[in-house]
């Protein structure tokens, strides 16, 4: 019985089209390239705009086609030499084959698209905040097979893909990741996160794995002098705020530093401001932009990230730190919000966006400044919808280049009140 099943499925499974020649017309939102073949749109990876290609499909649709470039018969003056032998295995990077710049123009046509869909009209856009291209990643999750290999997950499914360097890693990373690979004992552990922090130390914790192999490994990394329960140490402004070796920290710490500072000249607090920062994780900006104001408070569901904060902000008086689940709570109702009476909002939510909470913002009329960072175009557009119909409007919108070679969007968005004349 199970052969005949099998057999019948598999004949009622459509062969995928043989290879295609295809006219590259213009990039996704993800920025692969599109093309048309017989009334079908066909999302093809690693293609240019104005670029012809022989592409493979590996997706067949009734209405979309998806696959991959194999040849190129012509060729994008904006394409360049992948600097990693791995591009279009491993599925760590998506943008590698694109200069740059253009990168940096994809993407923010994507957040244009996004925003034009709902209802907002081109924005003029502020100089995205830069990043070297490449050595940026100061913190990076790994995958382990059952042979005690080591490297990321291919670009389709779960299949790993052995990596022995990563040109995004930072050299210290890069090298910490290499005598990982070269002498750690890896056998029994599936998952684990590798970090730097901006002293150069080294931190490691195992995120999935047996507890033999999980204690051997920690022995291990403990012999090369590696952190995995002392927190690490990050420069957030003229602040040092931790975090502990897997918990949330931004990966691209020279951007970080320079979006704190663009947050600062955005919103020119006053000695008055009272910021209420929402997603606050370990005080990264809250704490950076303390100084000079009249008080600030951070929420922040995850109870660990809290703690870090609370400890950093010790012997600083009017700055707290709360936990709350901000997809559940009821912002405009939270008495610890009602009775801080915030002027200004830092909003950092992670791909979901904060639907609730920009709804919730309604019925806070002592707010007068939102800045918004986004990492995900859709959500952003969404809430940026409901704050628009909540009489906000957008003064400032810029790219952060938090991820170069990848698909990921960074946006920093800065939101004032229209005062009623």
């Amino acid at each position: 019985m199970i052969r005949k099943r099998s057999q019948s499925a598999q004949r009622g499974k459509k062969a995928l089209p043989a290879p295609l020649t295809l006219d590259i017309l213009r990039y996704s939102h993800d920025g692969r390239g599109i093309a048309s073949h017989e009334g079908r749109v066909v999302m093809v990876a690693n293609a240019l705009p104005g670029e012809q290609v022989v592409a493979s499909i590996d997706q067949a649709g009734s209405k979309l086609w998806q696959g991959r470039s194999t040849s190129l018969l012509t060729v994008s003056p904006e394409r360049r030499e992948p600097e990693c032998k791995l591009y279009g295995v491993c599925g760590g990077c998506q943008l590698q084959h694109l200069d740059h710049a253009s990168q940096l123009q994809v993407k923010q046509q994507t957040v244009d698209d996004h925003l034009r869909r709902n209802g907002f009209k081109a924005q003029t856009w502020s100089e995205p905040l830069l990043s070297a291209p490449y050595g940026y990643r100061h913190r990076a999750r790994f995958h382990v097979d059952k042979q005690g290999q080591v490297g990321f997950h291919a670009e389709k499914g779960n299949k790993l893909i052995a990596v022995s360097a990563c040109p995004v890693l930072t050299p210290t990373l890069q090298n910490a990741y290499q005598a990982l690979v070269s002498s750690a004992p890896m056998l029994g552990l599936v998952q684990l996160e590798l970090v730097v922090d901006d002293n150069g130390q080294v931190g490691v914790v195992v995120l999935d794995g047996k507890p033999v192999a999980s204690a051997e490994f920690y022995h291990w990394s403990a012999s090369q002098g590696w952190w995995s329960t002392q927190a690490l140490n990050y420069q957030a402004g003229s602040t040092t705020v931790t975090a502990l070796a897997g918990e949330f920290t931004q990966v691209n710490r020279s951007v970080n530093e320079r979006m704190i500072e663009q947050g600062r000249q955005w919103l020119q607090l006053t000695a008055t401001d009272r910021v209420l920062d929402l997603f606050c994780g370990n005080g990264n900006f809250s704490l950076a932009l303390a100084d000079g104001v009249a008080a600030s408070l951070g929420l922040e569901a995850s109870h660990s990230a809290i703690t870090q904060a609370i400890r950093a902000a010790q012997g600083r008086p009017g700055v707290d730190f709360e936990p709350a689940n901000l997809f559940n709570a009821d912002l405009a109702n939270l008495e610890s919000v009602q009775r801080f009476e915030p002027t200004v909002v830092l909003i950092d939510p992670p791909r979901a966006g904060a639907e609730a909470l920009c709804t919730a913002l309604k019925r806070l009329p002592s707010v007068r400044k939102i800045l918004y960072v986004s990492c995900d175009p859709a959500t952003l557009a969404r809430d940026l919808h409901l704050l628009d119909e909540a009489k906000w409007r957008i003064r400032k919108i810029g790219l952060i280049d938090m991820f170069p070679q990848t698909r990921h969007i960074e946006t920093m968005v800065y939101l004032e009140k229209r005062v009623k004349l």
